[in-house]
Parts: structure tokens; C-alpha cells; sequence
């Protein structure tokens, strides 16, 4: 028997948070108005509303972190964990969530990402598409930039790929009609964009437990 792969434990937690974060933003997509919503919420407002916890489940199982904190943006990362009660600006001008679910999620996302980047920073680089400048600057945060950077800069929490809309939209019907093979498909083309993000080749079949068979 081969060994255990050593990514399973912080895949589990990238499915972990996928889960609620895909359930947090299909509760955004009903209770929001339309000319409030971020613009890959709207454009799919109805598959995130027609999304049940099943369907949420499925569409976590992409193997790679499904929300985004500048983690191609290595000076950005170096202010925050220079000072971490330092204000940036939102990232856009539409909110993503109301500020509490926004700084929950921000801080479990961190908490993801922190983990991986001290596990094995190569495997961040891949489970979260960051650049080898943003890895080392995570791995390094205290407990107290944990604590902080949530508060202080929850609306960069973004969808990844949000520029992606066929992406997005094939992922929301697929995990809808539980269609495995278009799931998998999918998976699949989420290395290619992660490859193209991060410069890190990521290899399907040296990552067997992030990718189903069928």
C-alpha cells in the first residue's frame, strides 16, 4: 500500500470551507437585491438559489480553495503582516457578505491558509493558487494577525475566479444535476487555472485524492 498522501488532511479542510462558503454565497444570492450583489452572484442568481446542501456538498469538492485574499499580491501581504491594524480599502465597490459573515468566513479561509502554507508551502501554492512571495508571508503570521486581519480587511474575501462566468456557472448546474462527470471535468480544469495562477505545475494524477474517479 502506498503511503497516505500528505496533502489529505489540508484538502479536507479546503472542502470544509468550500461547503459553507458556496452556502453562505447561494444565502447571499436570495436574501439580496440584484444591483447589490457581486457580478458572478448575479449573473448565476438563479443556480446559487437553486443550490440545496447536497448540491452545495458536490460543488465543494473542487480541489482547490474556492474564495480568494490577494494571494497574488505579495505587497499587499507584506503590509498587513507589517501591520495588521492597517485599513485597506475594499476590493471592489459591491460587498460580497454583510460584514459578519464576511469577517467569519475571512477567518476561517486565513485559518485554511495558514495551516497549508506551514504544512508544506508547495502545497499551498497549488490548494490555494498564492505566489511563493504570499506563502512565505502567511506562513509567518502570529496569532494575533489571525485575529486582526479579519477584521480589518474582510471585503477582499472574493470568489476565486470570479472573472471566470462559464466556470462558475457550469460548476453551480453540475453540482446542481449531480452530474459526476462534468464535476470531474471540472476538477480538471481548475488545475489548468491554479497552474495558470500560480505557476505551480500541478499534476492530476500525483493529486489522485483531490480528483474523483467517475
Amino acid at each position: 500500500m502506498p503511503p497516505p498522501w500528505p496533502g489529505g488532511p489540508c484538502l479536507e479542510l479546503v472542502y470544509e470551507f468550500n461547503e459553507r462558503f458556496i452556502q453562505e454565497t447561494a444565502e447571499v444570492a436570495r436574501e439580496g437585491d440584484a444591483s447589490t450583489l457581486p457580478d458572478m452572484v448575479r449573473i448565476h442568481r438563479d443556480l446559487w438559489v437553486a443550490l440545496d446542501p447536497p448540491a452545495c456538498h458536490r460543488a465543494s469538492r473542487c480541489p482547490f480553495l474556492l474564495a480568494d485574499i490577494q494571494f497574488r499580491n505579495e505587497a499587499w501581504w507584506q503590509r498587513v503582516q507589517s501591520d495588521a491594524s492597517w485599513q485597506s480599502g475594499p476590493a471592489v465597490s459591491v460587498r460580497h457578505f454583510p460584514r459578519r459573515r464576511a469577517v467569519e468566513l475571512m477567518r476561517d479561509a486565513l485559518i485554511v491558509a495558514w495551516y497549508t502554507t506551514r504544512q508544506d508551502t508547495r502545497l499551498a501554492a497549488g490548494l490555494l493558487a498564492m505566489s511563493d512571495g504570499v506563502t512565505r508571508a502567511v506562513a509567518k503570521l502570529s496569532l494575533r494577525h489571525l485575529r486582526l486581519i479579519p477584521d480589518h480587511h474582510h471585503q477582499h474575501l472574493r470568489l476565486r475566479w470570479e472573472y471566470l462566468s462559464s466556470f462558475w456557472g457550469r460548476l453551480l448546474s453540475a453540482a446542481s444535476r449531480d452530474d459526476a462527470e462534468a464535476l470531474h471535468d471540472l476538477h480538471l480544469h481548475a488545475y489548468q487555472l491554479a497552474d495558470a495562477d500560480s505557476g505551480f505545475a500541478v499534476s492530476a494524477a500525483d493529486s489522485d485524492p483531490g480528483i474523483p474517479d467517475k
